[in-house]
């Protein structure tokens, strides 16, 4: 692969954000966090003064993020519910002293909370969506709007896993998205990730 202008530079290439083609650190300009080549930089240029920004990403809503989680939440109580039961009563009768079920609350919420990482780690690897983003019609993706790799849907979903299990440390995980121009989380801060609106 070489630079599009210049077929003997082979190195400190990069694609235009917006044609896609390859181009060395002499061709290509920064805006707005992206590199253009110099015709896309002209008509990025006009896009932005017009008001078209295509890398303007339509951040959700913290209201539909939250009917999101809500939703998903919902879904994976039928799921954990009859799990963290059927773990209690068994540990219960097999020991037969009730006070050892306080005990294997633990490993019982630990194991209960495999099918919410799960979920959310395979569904936003797969599609970006949870089957309540799907719902309310918001997608998980990158700063610049592209679908997220795997590392960064585990880690996202690990990171919320840990917070919602430390319950009086739940809201701490939002509170960024509150003040923050993106609307980020701590999960998506540590993932790289953005959540907008996909009416698609």
């Amino acid at each position: 692969m070489a630079c599009t202008n210049h077929p003997t530079v082979v190195e400190g290439l990069a694609p235009c954000f917006r044609c896609g083609k390859e181009f060395c650190p002499n061709c290509r300009v920064e805006l707005k966090g992206h590199s253009y080549c110099a015709t896309c930089k002209k008509e990025q240029v006009r896009d932005i003064q017009s008001g078209a920004d295509a890398t303007e990403l339509e951040l959700a809503s913290i209201g539909s993020r939250f009917a999101a989680l809500l939703l998903d939440g919902l879904l994976l109580l039928l799921v954990v519910l009859p799990i963290n039961f059927g773990l209690t009563f068994l540990y219960v009768r097999s020991i037969g002293v009730p006070e050892a079920a306080l005990g294997a609350q633990l490993v019982i919420g630990l194991i209960a909370s495999i099918p919410g990482l799960l979920y959310e780690g395979l569904m936003i690897q797969s599609r970006g969506q949870t089957l309540g983003k799907m719902a309310l019609k918001i997608k998980v993706v990158t700063p610049d709007g592209s679908d997220v790799a795997a590392g960064q849907a585990w880690t996202r979903a690990a990171v919320r896993l840990v917070f919602n299990n430390l319950h009086i440390l739940f809201i701490i995980n939002y509170i960024p998205a509150f003040v923050r121009k993106e609307k980020t989380c701590i999960h998506d801060l540590a993932a790289s990730t953005r959540v907008i609106v996909w009416k698609r």
